[in-house]
């Protein structure tokens, strides 16, 4: 998928922005998915552009529109792990993200983000693991 048909199939999801004055325009987010909303929206929810901070420089809701790498899935993460380490790394990352979000993290429903990566590779470090953190696949997005 390009980066046109990208922003297109995320339009009707983002919080469009249509500030055009504004100095972080041409590399926020939502100010580039604002641009696909054609003529067959009549009511639209956007950024207020009278909201403290925003068109500026110290933009609230400024998401850069940069490309980052998510995960995706992690079916075989405890494969090499020792139980007894796997046991509490399962629990502090079902306490962490929700069971709900846990499993989707795990099935590959929902992509992870490279925050949580961070925080997974953190827990696993915490309990002893030191090992390789293995995920089934990678995919590049934007981080919306």
């Amino acid at each position: 998928m390009n980066k046109e048909e990208c922003l297109r199939a995320q339009a009707a999801h983002n919080l469009p922005c249509f500030i055009h004055e504004c100095p972080l325009h041409e590399t926020c987010l939502h100010w580039m998915t604002g641009q696909y909303y054609g003529s067959d929206f009549h009511v639209v929810t956007s950024v207020n552009p009278y909201y403290p901070n925003v068109n500026s420089q110290q933009c609230t809701l400024y998401q850069k529109n940069e490309v980052v790498t998510y995960a995706v899935g992690m079916m075989h993460i405890f494969d090499a792990v020792p139980y007894p380490i796997a046991r509490v790394v399962k629990k502090r990352l079902i306490a962490l993200f929700s069971r709900k979000r846990f499993y989707e993290y795990r099935n590959g429903t929902r992509p992870i983000p490279p925050q949580h990566q961070q925080q997974i590779a953190r827990i696993f470090n915490e309990e002893g693991w030191n090992g390789e953190i293995r995920y089934d696949d990678w995919k590049e997005d934007y981080q919306w």
